[in-house]
Formats: structure tokens, sequence, C-alpha cells
């Protein structure tokens, strides 16, 4: 009887000890599967890193453009003139009643013609606005002068930079509303200070600088032609006597350009509007009248090349 109660006893510790060794080994799996370690297969590893570097929502910033811009020039047939360098935009009719009929029979009879970036309606007030600087004698262009520059400063002889900002402000052609005709007086392209402001009143990207050494009465005007709304910063060069600043104000279907700009006369200097060059005369123009003689009494310039600072688009 007594070995049967030991028998039983034992049995009982074994199937205890039994159960508790299933239930370590459960444990064991358990934590395993729950609780991975630090160290994945290679495979995990893949995973891991792919779900790690998901993008974010944040876009990244537009890259910078490095495109130097260029105007576009399309040049017609020779025989036909008044087509030149026509707007890319829905073209403009100009009505009778828009605009003075002068206005009007130059554009009818290809005294006018629209040549370039700017709209049609800029280049009309481009036009309209340098005739209110036109004058027909030596006393009404120094009393303009006087009026664009002030008392003191104001005199034919040397008003072409603020004449020519006169002009484009009076057009509505200025980014910068701030600047004044007479910051331009004196104004010399080389000094740091001047150079930063022309960067200023003519910003890139909107305005084209170029830069050409080659003497105005040597240019090609066929091949690269100036344009309304063009400012130019004419250098005297060896021989020549005076710098010169002008803006172009209109174009005829010959392809000759003017400007109402100031120069010297026999009876003094008067402010009218010129006849820049002629491409189909080398002889017609002030451009040629600047270079003809070197240190010419009544003034020569341009030997030097030119500036030129031209809109882009309206």
């Amino acid at each position: 009887m007594s070995n049967l109660k030991y028998l039983a006893i034992g049995l009982l510790i074994g199937i205890l000890l039994g159960l508790l060794g299933i239930s370590a080994a459960a444990l064991s799996i358990g934590q395993f599967s729950v609780f991975p370690s630090s160290t994945f297969t290679a495979s995990e590893t893949l995973v891991q890193a792919t779900l790690t570097n998901i993008p974010t929502q944040t876009p990244f910033p537009p890259p910078t453009s490095t495109l130097t811009l260029t105007p576009t020039m399309i040049f017609p047939p020779t025989e036909t003139p008044g087509d030149f360098i026509q707007s890319t935009e829905t073209p403009y009719s100009v009505q009778a009643s828009a605009t003075p009929d002068f206005v009007q029979s130059m554009i009818n009879n290809g005294s006018l013609i629209f040549a370039g970036a700017l709209s049609n309606p800029q280049q009309i007030a481009l036009f309209k606005a340098s005739l209110n600087y036109a004058q027909s004698t030596v006393e009404d262009s120094k009393r303009i002068s006087k009026e664009i520059n002030g008392v003191g400063y104001g005199d034919p002889s040397n008003i072409c930079g603020p004449l020519a900002i006169a002009i484009l402000r009076d057009a509505g052609l200025l980014t910068d509303t701030q600047v004044t005709p007479h910051d331009f007086w004196l104004l010399n392209p080389v000094v740091p200070e001047d150079h930063k402001f022309l960067d200023r009143v003519f910003p890139s990207p909107r305005f084209l600088h170029i830069r050409f050494t080659t003497p105005i009465n040597k240019m090609d005007w066929r091949s690269f032609p100036l344009l309304p709304g063009d400012f130019l910063f004419i250098w005297h060069g060896s021989g020549g006597n005076f710098d010169h600043m002008l803006v172009v104000t209109r174009v005829d279907s010959n392809l000759s350009t003017y400007s109402v700009t100031n120069y010297g006369t026999p009876q003094g200097f008067v402010i009218t509007e010129t006849k820049l060059y002629n491409p189909s005369d080398p002889l017609d123009g002030i451009f040629h009248t600047w270079t003809q003689e070197r240190n010419a009494i009544l003034g020569s310039t341009g030997f030097g090349g030119f500036d030129l600072w031209r809109p882009l688009y309206p």
C-alpha cells in the first residue's frame, strides 16, 4: 500500500515537471516571435531600409534656371521691309479715334512701323511721349531742358541722359517708378555706383544688356537693327569728344531708326527728332555725322561702340 502511494506521488511529480517544461518552451517561442532581436536577415534589412526611406510629402524646391534669354529676331524678305520684326502678340489695330490723326497717317504711310518686343500701344505711347520734348529752336530747347532737369542743371548741351529717361518714364516703360531724369545726368556706366543703378533701372531678365565695341558707323544695322525702346550709352572712343545717351523712339518701313535727342548745330544745341541711321545708305543719319570727322567742332562720338539695354517683353 505504501509502495502504491510513493508511485502515485512520483507520477504526479513527473507530470508536473513535464508541464513546466512545455510551458517554458512555449514561452521561449512566443518571446522570439513578438519581440524580435536586433539581428535581421538580409531580406529583413532591405525591407526595413525601404520602409525607413519612404519620401515625405514635402516638395523639392524648383531648380534654378540657368537659361540665358536671347531675343529672337525675325527678318523679312528685303522686298517687304514693312513686315520687319512684327510683334508676336495679336496685331493691334490702331484706330484714328484712339490716336491723333498724324500718328495714324504715319502708320498708314510707313513712317512708323511696329518692331521689337514692345506692344503696339506701347510703341505709340513712346513715340508720342518723345514728341513732347522735340523743339524747333535753340531757345525752346533750353527751356525744355530746364523743365526736364531743373534750373542750373538743364541745358541742351548735356541733357541727353535725363531726356531719354523722361521719354521712357512718360511712356510708362520704366519698372522703377522712383527714377527721376536727374538720376541720369552725367551718368557713367564705368562708375560702380552708376553700373548698379543701371542694373536696377533695366533689370534682368526684363532687359537685355549688350556691349558693342564696333564703332557706330561700322555696325551692320541690317544684321542687328535698333528697336523702339532701346536705351543706348554711346562711347566717344579714340578721337571722340563726348559720350551720349538716347532712346530709340520709332522705326520706319525703310528700317531707318529715329530718336528725339539733343545735338549740336551751328546755331547751338537743339532737341529734335533726328534719324540715327539708314541701313540702305551709310551716309544718311546722325550716326554718320558724329563719326564723319574726329574731334568735330559740333561733336563726335561713337568710335568706342555703345552699350545697349533692350526690353525683352512688354
